[in-house]
Parts: C-alpha cells; structure tokens; sequence
C-alpha cells in the first residue's frame, strides 16, 4: 500500500522531495493511515506532509480531544500541523459543514503554498456517495461519485466565490479511493495506531450512516462484491461525465451572451437547440462557475420547463440563484451580482438646462445646444425647447407613450417586451418626462411623436446618454 502510494504521487507530479502537501486530518483511522504512510515517504526523501484539522465545534469537548490528538500526533512525527477551531451552531447541515472544512482547507493551501491538498476518502466512501446519489436520483454527475484528482477551480468553488483565495490554486487528490476500509483499519493495527472514533458516523440520524450500517450490508447479501459494483459504476459514469464535458466545452463559447461578477448569460437560441444532456449541463457549470450550491435534478428540469415555455418569467434556480428567461437570453445571476452596463435609474434626476449629471453604472446624462460628434439612439435632437424641467425616472404602474410612427399610444411594458430588453433592465430603465410627467423619450429606444426634430441640424437642444455600452461576447 506504501508503494501505491508513492507512484499515485509520482503520477501526479507530487512525490518528490520539493513538494509540500496538505493532509486533512480528522484522526479516524482513514486519514491516520494516509498520514503515517506520508511520514513514512518523508522520512525516505518524498514529499512534505502538512497536517490540516479543523474542529467544527459541533461535537464539544469530544471534537477538542480530536483536535489535541492531531496537534499532539503531528508534533511525536515531526510533522507542522495547522489546527484550527469555526464554532458553528448546533443544528448546522453536513452540506454547511463541508462547505466551511473545505474553504479552511483552500485558504490554508494558500497559506502554506502547497502543491496539492490530501484528503483520505476511500472506496467504502465512494460506494456510499454513488449509492446515496442513486437514491436522490441522479445522472452521470453525481452516480461519477468522487474522483482521484479535483482541479481547484472546482474544490475551491466557494472559497474563490467568497473572495477568500485566488481564482487558482493546487488540486485536490484521494489516492485512497480504490482502498477498503478494512484495509485501512489493519494497517493501523499493524502498525499500533490508536484512531479518533466519531459517533456521528454511527448516527442513524444521517443518511450516509444509515446506508453504511443498514442499506449496504443488506445489498451485500445479494451481491458480496457490492462495494466493487458500486466503485466500477463510479468510474464508468466519470468518463461518460468527461466525453459529456469535452463535448459542452466545444458549444460553451457559442452559448454565452455576457458575463459579469455574479452573472452568466446564456444565448436563448442557442441554448434551446442544444441536446437536453448539454442543456442541462450547461446550467450546471454555470452554477459551478458562480460558486453557487449545486442545484437538484428537479430544480434544472424546472429550468429547462421554463427555457421551452415564453419569455419574460423568471425562477428561483436555488436558494442564491434566479434564473431570468428573456426573449434572447437566459440569466443565471447572484444577488449581489455586478449590474448592468447599461443606462439605469433608481431615482428621479432632475437635469439640468446646460451640463451633465451621474448615474448609476458609469453613465452620465448630457444637456447640451451643440449636436454630438456621432449623434446616435442615445442622442435625442429636441424639436421644441422643453416649457419646464426634464426629468429621468424609472418606469411607473400605467406608464404608456405615444411613440412616432406609431399608431396610438402604447404600454412600456409592451415596448420592452417587442424590443427584448431583458426583463433585469426593465424596472430602472430610464425614462425622459416633461414637467407634466408626460413621457419623451423611453432612452436609446423609443421617442414620443413630436418630440425629436425632424432635421437634427435644425434641433434647439441635445440630451444624450453618455456611457459604457451593453456588447455581446464573441
């Protein structure tokens, strides 16, 4: 097992001297034999093993016994230990759990500029997720189980998300994972470990112990190589799951129409011709991209549901997520997302008879009498001097205009939606009113009848719109 080991770290380019690794220790007989194995490579020249423990605080005195006994272990083997404590409150989910061990991980990678961070997940854990996955339903992506090596982008998620660590960073490796936990509990006798016992991993309470100590040695009794199915599913699934993503990867560049911090729009033509398998991996990267909790296979149908219906709806993807279907795109966005670069409104301005004033995103409005070098739709030429102040405002319950060349007067909401203004802009779009709050101009898209001049040489006053303006990625 020690000479596996040293050629899965060769393999991966980090098993010589020169290389530092992180080691996620709990004190469980797993990661104790990954760790006595690792100091047994260092004392023979391999690499340097940095031993990681983070005590959740969920378990009181028991989870700082296990913490003293990884501070104490690491210092008998000479070995630089970074311990440290989160206190997160009773009740907190396994998912939150997970997600805070793995971003104290990421940041102490940072920290201590290692070349890979070590966690000893083995192949009874591996039959266990593919299993539990099976259960909650699910496709390659999950029934792939977990995998030997996981690039930072992707372990890191939330990590990189928060702002905790850069965007790149070593990855993640389990050479454990085609080892038994049997295996693992006799190396430590042999070599007179004392492994940390956890009783959470016996609670019933929690799904994984009850496949573990129910559902798993009831299947055994239908198929004594249970454990090995389960693994070779695993890893049939992960290469169905690669050819799936070498084949998203090729289409991904056709299906973004814009990105932004906290923000992935997709090309709704493009998305919707696209095989439901990509469609919905599509939506999962752009999740991943976002660091955002991983949505269910419910919640993509949901989405899919919606991409084929009209546009204009929007929906709840997961609990940080909306997802906004527009007539050309379909968004995947934060809350915090970064906003648009485009003209937007979230107050009344008052402008000004000669001059320019802020607004949000970068632009800013321009009154002026001398015509603009390029005159364009974000420049209206007045016909009549205004008889009192203009005013920029958002949109209002009943707004309608008349617009010229048009028959009647209309409602903004159909203007937007004739001219597929995606559904974010619309609220805070702004709009141009006299001192009788009648509407001039819908700005950049619409001007009502008998407003604009009719030769722009003959205009008695320019109001522009100067700013960055909305472009579609190539």
């Amino acid at each position: 097992m020690l000479n596996q080991l040293r050629q899965f770290l060769l393999a991966e380019g980090v098993g010589k001297a020169t290389a530092r690794l992180l080691v996620a220790v709990s004190g469980g007989s797993d990661s104790l034999a990954l760790l006595h194995m690792l100091a047994a490579l260092y004392a023979e020249g391999g690499p340097v093993p940095i031993v990681a423990h983070l005590d959740h605080g969920l378990r009181g005195a028991e989870s700082a016994a296990d913490a003293a006994f990884v501070t104490s272990l690491a210092a008998e083997w000479g070995l630089r230990a970074v311990i440290e404590q989160a206190h997160l409150p009773p009740g907190t989910t396994s998912a939150t759990a997970r997600i805070v061990r793995y971003t104290f991980l990421a940041r102490t990678a940072i920290a201590e500029g290692v070349d890979a961070v070590l966690v000893a997940h083995q192949a009874d854990d591996q039959a266990e997720t593919v299993l539990m996955h099976l259960l909650r339903g699910a496709g390659p992506v999950g029934l792939r189980g977990m995998r030997e090596r996981v690039v930072w982008s992707e372990w890191a998620a939330p990590a990189i998300a928060a702002g905790v660590v850069p965007s790149s960073g070593p990855p993640l490796l389990r050479p454990l994972l085609t080892i038994r936990r049997t295996t693992l509990a006799d190396y430590c006798k042999m070599h007179a470990l004392t492994p940390r016992d956890d009783p959470t991993n016996r609670n019933l309470h929690y799904l994984r112990a009850r496949i573990r100590h129910q559902l798993l040695p009831q299947l055994a009794t239908e198929n004594p190589q249970i454990y090995a199915a389960l693994n070779r599913t695993a890893r049939i699934c992960a290469e169905d799951y690669d050819y799936i993503q070498q084949m998203l990867a090729v289409q991904w560049p056709k299906l973004i129409a814009e990105r932004r911090r906290g923000l992935i729009a997709f090309d709704r033509a493009a998305l919707r011709v696209l095989h439901p398998a990509l469609q919905r991996y599509a939506l999962r990267r752009a999740v991943a991209e976002l660091g955002a909790e991983e949505p269910s296979l419910a919640q993509i149908d949901a989405a899919l549901q919606m991409l084929k219906g009209q546009a204009g709806r929007q929906m709840r993807l997961t609990p940080q997520l909306v997802l906004t279907c527009d007539q050309l795109t379909v968004t995947v966005a934060l809350p915090d997302a970064e906003p648009p670069v485009a003209p937007q409104v979230y107050e009344p301005v008052s402008l000004p008879t000669s001059g320019k004033v802020s607004l949000p995103n970068g632009w800013y409005c321009v009154v002026q009498v001398d015509p603009p070098t390029t005159p364009d739709r974000w420049w209206l030429p007045l016909a009549h001097p205004p008889t009192g102040p203009l005013t920029l405002r958002s949109r209002r319950p009943g707004d309608r205009m008349r617009p010229a060349g048009a028959p009647g007067s209309r409602r903004l909401q159909d203007i937007f939606v004739d001219l597929h203004l995606p559904r974010v802009l619309r609220d805070h779009w702004p709009v141009l009113v006299d001192a009788t709050d009648r509407i001039l101009w819908l700005v950049g898209l619409r001007v009502a009848t008998g407003v604009a001049a009719a030769d722009p040489n003959q205009a008695t006053m320019w109001i522009g719109m100067v700013g960055p303006v909305v472009t579609k990625q190539e």
